[in-house]
């Protein structure tokens, strides 16, 4: 006697009529898409850093644990400006 698995396996099948409607072998990126959103809040990431952080969540984890980071070193001061400050010139009259 044969296993044979109870549930059906079937390939998802795309019944979406638009795909054999429209060609999209020729379509390009829309250059004018960040014109829409608001730059402050929208960053592209290179490949491999999207790869790494799966969701917006993920970035903004990283980044607030980075901001973290760099807040708790201390910040070098050069000799130059840990002396003391020199005294103005009164301003003439």
């Amino acid at each position: 006697m044969k296993n044979k698995p109870t549930k059906k396996t079937s390939e998802s099948i795309d019944d979406d009529p638009l795909d054999h409607e429209i060609d999209f072998s020729k379509s390009r990126p829309n250059p004018y898409w960040l014109g829409v959103v608001d730059r402050n809040c929208v960053r592209l990431l290179e490949r491999d850093l999207a790869d790494q952080f799966p969701d917006d969540k993920a970035v903004n984890e990283g980044l607030r644990a980075l901001l973290r980071v760099k807040e708790a070193i201390p910040q070098k001061i050069s000799a130059s400006t840990a002396s003391a400050p020199k005294a103005r010139k009164k301003a003439r009259a």
